[in-house]
């Protein structure tokens, strides 16, 4: 995860613990989100990804009335984390894809583009 914590840094110009959040972030979010079917061969593809999505939030009161926005309002969501953690709206989006793009180079395209296509919105920022 090493890799993908420097590449965030270098690409994306934010410090090593915004990196991390962010990939914590992201991961909790698809965690959450995308068949587990597909989160399971995402973790096992890429060894430690699985790790950093810790406990998941209970969704009821986190997520409380976003079902009906799509994936947009649950996507707010995960970019609020984020700039909790010091990103710019510009970082999140950046961040969001090269943690994607990482994802489809690691594990392959056809599973990333399973998970992407599952969860609504997702698709805009990968």
């Amino acid at each position: 995860m090493e890799e993908l914590i420097d590449r965030l840094q270098r690409k994306v110009g934010i410090s090593e613990q915004a990196a991390h959040r962010a990939v914590e972030v992201v991961m909790e979010f698809i965690s959450r989100e995308a068949p587990a079917d597909t989160v399971a061969e995402l973790a096992a593809a890429i060894p430690g990804l699985g790790d950093l999505a810790g406990p998941l939030p209970d969704e009821t009161t986190v997520l409380a009335g976003t079902r009906h926005f799509g994936g947009m309002a649950r996507l707010m969501v995960v970019a609020d984390k984020m700039m909790a953690a010091g990103l710019t709206m510009p970082q999140v989006q950046e961040a969001t894809h090269e943690v994607v793009a990482f994802a489809r180079e690691r594990a392959g395209a056809d599973l990333v583009d399973r998970i992407v296509r599952a969860i609504p919105g997702l698709r805009q920022i990968a």
